[in-house]
C-alpha cells in the first residue's frame, strides 16, 4: 500500500506542477497578447481597467486607434464611450471619421446627423456635417449645410472656404473664387484657402496668383505646402533661383518632404547639373522608396551620367511601381533594347 500510495503521491506531484506551469504559461501568454507594442494604448488600456466607467478614457483609446488607422477598434471603443456619455459631440465626430475610413459612409451620416439632432445649431457640427458631404461628393447637401452655418453665423471664415470647394468641384470657378475671396478677408490665416486662390490665378494666367501664394505663406510661415506652392510658381514663371532656394529651405526644415527633392533635382538638370540632379532624386529614393519618380529621375540622371546598368535597374524599379506611366515603360524598353 505504501508503494501505491507513493506512486500516486507522485504522480499528483507532477500533474499538480504541469497545471502550474501550464497557468504560468497561459498568464505570460496572456500578458503578451495584452500588450499592443505602444506604451501609450497600454497605458490607456490600463487606466480603463482601472475606470471603466470613464468615457474620456475609451474616447482617448479610440483617438489613438483611429490614428493608427485600426478603425474596427476605434468604432468600438468611441461607441462605448457614448454608451457611458451620449452628449459628447467630439465623440460623434471621431465615431463619423472612423467610420468614413471603414468605407461605412451610411454610418458616418448617421453619426453627424445624431450629433445635430442633439445640437442642431452647433456649428463644428454642421462644418463637419458640410465636409463629409463634400467627401461624399453631396455637393448640393454641403451647400445647403453652408448656408445654414451662414445664416447663424454670417462671419463665418471656414464655411465661405467649405462654399469655394463645393463652387470649385461644381467648376463653377467665379462663385469659387468669391467664395475664398471672402474666407481669408474673414480670416487671414486661412492659408489653404490662400494657395487655392494662387492656383486659380495661375491657371487664368494672371500674375496675381505670386501675392496670393506670397499670402500663403505670411498666413504660416512654417507651411511647407505654402513654401512649395510660391517655389513651383517661381520656377514656372523665371524665378529659378529664388525657387532653388526655398526648395533648399524646405528640405532643411522637413527632410521627408519629397515633392522638394524631386523639384529641386529636376531644377539642376534644367541647368545641365547632373550630378547635384542625381544627389537629390538619389536622397528622394531613399527618403520615399514607394515613389516611382525618384527611381525614374535617378535613372535619368544615371543614364545621362553613362552609368547605363544602373539606370536600366532604377527604371525597373519605378516600373514595379508604376507600369502605367508611359515615360517609365518607354524608357525601360528603350534603353532594355540598347543594351542587349
Amino acid at each position: 500500500m505504501k508503494k501505491v500510495d507513493k506512486h500516486i503521491f507522485k504522480k499528483i506531484f507532477i500533474l499538480s506542477f504541469l497545471i502550474v506551469s501550464f497557468m504560468a504559461c497561459k498568464n505570460e501568454t496572456s500578458v503578451k497578447s495584452t500588450s499592443s507594442g505602444d506604451p501609450e494604448l497600454d497605458a490607456l488600456t490600463a487606466s480603463i481597467a482601472n475606470d471603466p466607467k470613464n468615457a474620456s478614457l475609451y474616447y482617448q483609446r479610440g483617438q489613438k486607434y483611429y490614428d493608427k488607422a485600426t478603425y474596427d477598434k476605434a468604432i468600438l471603443d468611441v461607441t462605448h464611450a457614448l454608451s457611458i456619455d451620449s452628449l459628447n459631440p467630439d465623440y460623434y465626430h471621431l465615431l463619423s471619421d472612423a467610420y468614413l475610413d471603414y468605407y461605412n459612409r451610411k454610418e458616418a451620416l448617421a453619426a453627424m446627423r445624431k450629433v445635430l439632432s442633439l445640437y442642431p445649431e452647433r456649428i463644428p457640427s454642421l462644418l463637419k456635417l458640410a465636409e463629409l458631404k463634400f467627401i461624399l461628393e453631396d455637393y448640393d447637401g454641403s451647400i445647403l449645410t453652408i448656408n445654414e452655418i451662414v445664416r447663424l453665423d454670417p462671419q463665418n471664415a471656414e464655411g465661405f472656404f467649405m462654399l469655394g470647394m463645393n463652387f470649385k468641384a461644381l467648376n463653377d470657378k467665379e462663385r469659387a473664387l468669391n467664395s475664398f475671396q471672402t474666407a481669408v478677408e474673414m480670416n487671414s490665416n486661412l492659408t489653404d484657402a490662400w494657395i487655392i486662390l494662387g492656383e486659380m490665378h495661375e491657371e487664368k494666367k494672371d500674375p496675381k496668383a505670386l501675392k496670393y501664394y506670397e499670402s500663403a505663406v505670411l498666413s504660416n510661415p512654417n507651411s511647407m505646402e505654402a513654401i512649395h506652392a510660391k517655389a513651383f510658381y517661381l520656377q514656372n514663371h523665371g524665378g529659378v533661383n529664388q525657387a532653388k532656394d526655398l526648395y533648399r529651405k524646405i528640405i532643411i526644415t522637413d527632410k521627408n518632404y519629397s515633392d522638394a527633392y524631386l523639384n529641386l533635382g529636376l531644377l539642376y538638370m534644367s541647368e545641365d547639373s547632373t550630378d547635384k540632379a542625381f544627389e537629390q532624386f538619389n536622397i528622394l529614393a531613399g527618403v520615399n522608396p514607394t515613389n516611382y519618380m525618384g527611381f525614374y529621375m535617378r535613372g535619368v540622371a544615371n543614364e545621362k551620367k553613362g552609368n547605363k546598368e544602373a539606370a536600366l535597374k532604377d527604371y525597373q524599379s519605378a516600373y514595379n511601381l508604376n507600369s502605367q506611366d508611359k515615360k517609365v515603360q518607354d524608357a525601360l524598353f528603350a534603353l532594355k533594347n540598347q543594351i542587349n
